[in-house]
């Protein structure tokens, strides 16, 4: 009886303190130092992107430039329009910098098919039905997850945007 009174008496502490713990990572996992991009920074990734944006199939040069777990923040620069998209798990915050862009949400993905190795994710040619709105230089629009997407440019025009994703 000892043994199990001392048992008891000891072990819910243990739990306790592990629960914590569990409970603490992504507040110990954080960075205490703000993370910055100036302009600078932005402004000659983009000059970066945009060459991979005109040499690529797709015509898009992304580069993630934060990544905390949950939250992440990608840097996108795009020549012709791109694949629909679904998210399951990230919403999508979006941000554009130069340009305009007509964003589809809803409807449904034509010819979809999941991206290898990045479970959730699904890409296809077009977006059937769904809503346009245009997005100009300085607009911002969240896109919950779940919520097909695709991002259209006019012919022979570019647009830079910055994309913060969140689960």
């Amino acid at each position: 009886m000892l043994y199990n009174s001392l048992t008891s008496k000891t072990m819910f502490p243990l739990k306790l303190t592990a629960l914590a713990l569990f409970a603490a990572t992504p507040l110990l996992a954080q960075s205490s130092v703000p993370t910055v991009h100036s302009s600078a920074d932005l402004t000659q990734l983009e000059t970066k992107l945009l060459a991979t944006a005109k040499s690529s199939p797709v015509g898009v040069g992304m580069e993630t430039i934060d990544d905390f777990g949950s939250a992440r923040t990608l840097a996108v620069v795009r020549v012709h329009t791109g694949e629909a998209e679904l998210h399951e798990q990230w919403a999508d915050q979006m941000y554009i910098n130069k340009g305009t862009v007509i964003l589809v949400t809803g409807g449904t993905i034509q010819g979809g098919h999941p991206l290898p190795g990045q479970p959730g994710e699904t890409r296809g040619p077009s977006l059937q039905g769904g809503k346009e709105i245009t997005l100009h230089s300085g607009d911002t629009v969240h896109i919950p997850a779940g919520i097909p997407h695709w991002v259209k440019l006019a012919p022979g025009t570019t647009a830079t945007y910055l994309v913060f994703k969140e689960k």
